[in-house]
């Protein structure tokens, strides 16, 4: 099979959120199985190329496209990536290579031009994902007919009219399209605010576009239905809410549209690589000491703990991270620490975090919480003020930083998730690999949580509900600390049992990709 990956992120070479895993994951193991796989992902001024070999340079020069009313010019640049040995084409235009971050304006460039607004989503958005989306397609005119796609497997809605340009194209016409939904919530849709714009940039066909609208707006996951792609998502529960018009709000609209046309939608709940995270080898978890949570031996998580707390009592900065709230001399590391790691978004519920953290810690006195993230300015600047109310509970690391992501995650004894919606969520399976327990809100992938077994879920996503589960776990922990320690075996044993990303792309996605390269 001939795999062709589009993708605007991908971890190691140019990573945001979780799409960055699902793309690696799906490149290095159909890499495994011996398929032929192409990743199609820009050059932006973030990529990282330590993991590039092989790289040549702008091998095809000046490819015309045309898009809003003139011809634009792109070139491709080919490698090899070195985690999973499979082929990459970079797509190489300024308004990619111009970007310091894939989806939003960084502190830098609003710093630069105040027009460009931190967390904002780039106003060229839609002229960015359109030009992705031509070079994808126009890059088959440049290579041998055996070399042309099987599949075109999409990632999420920036990528999602791929398959209305590989329509259009008589050269793909064995080739099959599939887009992953990997988030359908508001501000997640790139879509087109009216027909018109969306003629303006894709000069798609007025019809399609008309079958493809929300309302007044031009869907790109509807675009990609009309023309015949395949729909997955990244957990079932999420398929099920996706097809669900009681979750409407939550989806913008587009549940409703799915459940009327009956949209069929594949959920595939994402694997973890275990092995990029192992506690019990430190070139792999990056953190200071080894410890294994499936044997109950947390010695070293407990050290973790100590040297992080002592780098920030010798005010150690890290790079992309700005510290707000303060450790003192006299600071216990042997309390209950919560932890809180992802996008600072509303989506997240930090809004529900911010006001339930308060009433915590005036009844335990023993409870810190380390919270790290970058997102919305008004919720960032809301953590802030927290921090400085419950100076030596509550510290905030904004911004990313590999390090800090990985080791906030690893010294707490729980993370806490309570989003309002969640396609699948990778932060619960980190933290059930490092040993930490997960409180989440029970909604779309964080269902995949056994409650009371390899974390703890609660189903009304209210500050009142938040509160008393953070309560009842907490008081757990103190009177009954062998719970937890018998939670922290069985859940980091049963991530690497069950979802294992080896096994996710043998047992669903290539089970998925054989039956659908059999219908005509």
């Amino acid at each position: 099979m001939n795999l062709w990956i589009a993708s605007m992120e991908c971890a190691g070479i140019v990573e945001a959120g979780g799409v960055k895993n699902v793309t690696l994951a799906l490149c290095k193991e159909f890499s495994k199985l011996k398929h032929n796989v192409t990743l199609f992902i820009p050059i932006f001024k973030c990529n990282s190329w330590d993991l590039i070999t092989d790289y040549q340079e702008n091998i095809i020069n000046e490819v015309p496209l045309y898009l809003c009313g003139k011809t634009e010019y792109v070139n491709f640049c080919k490698a090899k990536c070195s985690d999973g040995n499979f082929n990459i084409v970079f797509v190489n235009h300024p308004c990619f290579s111009e970007k310091e971050a894939i989806y939003t304006y960084t502190q830098n460039e609003q710093n630069k031009n105040p027009e460009f607004i931190k967390g904002h989503g780039h106003k060229d958005s839609l002229f960015m994902n359109t030009i992705f989306a031509k070079s994808v397609c126009d890059y088959g005119k440049f290579v041998a007919s055996s070399d042309l796609p099987s599949i075109i497997h999409c990632q999420d809605a920036s990528t999602a009219i791929i398959p209305a340009f590989v329509n259009q194209n008589p050269i793909y016409s064995a080739t099959k399209s599939v887009v992953t939904i990997h988030n359908a919530g508001p501000a997640y849709h790139h879509n087109f605010s009216s027909i018109g714009e969306a003629a303006w940039y894709t000069n798609l066909p007025t019809d399609l576009l008309s079958s493809s609208l929300n309302n007044y707006k031009v869907e790109p996951f509807l675009i990609a239905s009309s023309c015949g792609a395949y729909l997955t998502t990244v957990s079932t529960e999420y398929a099920n809410e996706l097809k669900n018009p009681k979750y409407f709000e939550q989806t913008e609209g587009l549940s409703q549209i799915f459940y009327n046309r009956n949209i069929q939608i594949k959920g595939i709940t994402n694997g973890i690589e275990y092995e990029r995270y192992n506690p019990q080898k430190k070139e792999c978890s990056h953190l200071p000491f080894e410890y294994s949570p499936q044997e109950g031996i947390l010695d070293g998580k407990y050290k973790c703990r100590e040297h992080f707390i002592n780098e920030l009592l010798q005010n150690k900065s890290f790079e992309g991270i700005t510290t707000y709230g303060k450790i003192d001399s006299d600071f216990h590391s042997d309390g209950i620490f919560i932890s809180y790691h992802g996008r600072i978004t509303s989506q997240k519920g930090i809004e529900l975090l911010i006001d339930s953290i308060p009433p915590i810690l005036e009844n335990f006195n023993n409870v810190k919480f380390f919270i790290a993230g970058q997102g919305e300015v008004s919720l960032e600047n809301k953590l802030i003020e927290l921090c400085s109310l419950y100076p030596n509970q509550v510290l905030f690391f904004n911004g990313y930083n590999k390090y800090v992501a990985r080791i906030v995650n690893a010294i707490c004894d729980f993370i806490v998730l309570p989003s309002y919606f969640e396609p699948c969520g990778l932060e619960d399976f980190i933290a059930q690999i490092y040993g930490t327990i997960p409180i989440a809100h029970a909604t779309g992938g964080l269902n995949k949580i056994v409650d009371n077994k390899s974390g703890f879920l609660y189903k009304t996503n209210t500050k009142g509900h938040l509160i008393a589960k953070l309560s009842e776990v907490i008081t757990l922990k103190i009177c009954k600390p062998n719970e937890i320690i018998k939670m922290i075996k069985f859940a980091s044993k049963y991530v690497q049992e069950n979802y294992d990303w080896s096994s996710v792309i043998k047992n669903e996605y290539l089970t998925f990709f054989e039956e659908i390269l059999k219908k005509i």
